[in-house]
């Protein structure tokens, strides 16, 4: 009974100094983090992200949205696409350095829908 509870204790110890190693790792991952863009909210890799809504003419069903966001969401850049066909508006994420609203306008001309931003 007696190695029983030896044992027991052994292992209480060894999740313990697991978990302490865990939390001392985490720690320095995260203190190894670039320093945030001032202004930024925080995050270095939003910081260069932008977003603008379009007007899209001729979407009448959820079929013609989700092609809508795929021609968008496949411009390189992109990082995100909401499109409403209801309302005729999709939401773009982009990197500005790699894309433009032209570019979405584009994509959404050659599936034969109008598009202005």
């Amino acid at each position: 009974m007696r190695q029983r509870g030896a044992s027991f204790i052994t292992l209480i110890l060894v999740v313990v100094v697991i978990l302490v190693m865990t939390m001392i790792a985490l720690k320095t991952y995260q203190g190894s983090a670039p320093p945030p863009v001032p202004g930024s909210g925080g995050h270095p890799a939003r910081a260069v992200m932008e977003r603008v809504e379009l007007t899209i003419e001729g979407m009448s069903s959820e079929t013609d949205a989700l092609q809508v966001s795929e021609a968008i969401r496949r411009v390189n850049g992109v990082a995100g696409v909401e499109t409403d066909f209801a309302s005729g508006k999709a939401q773009v994420s982009y990197n500005p350095q790699r894309a433009q609203p032209a570019d979405f306008v584009a994509a959404v001309q050659k599936l034969g829908f109008e598009a202005r931003y």
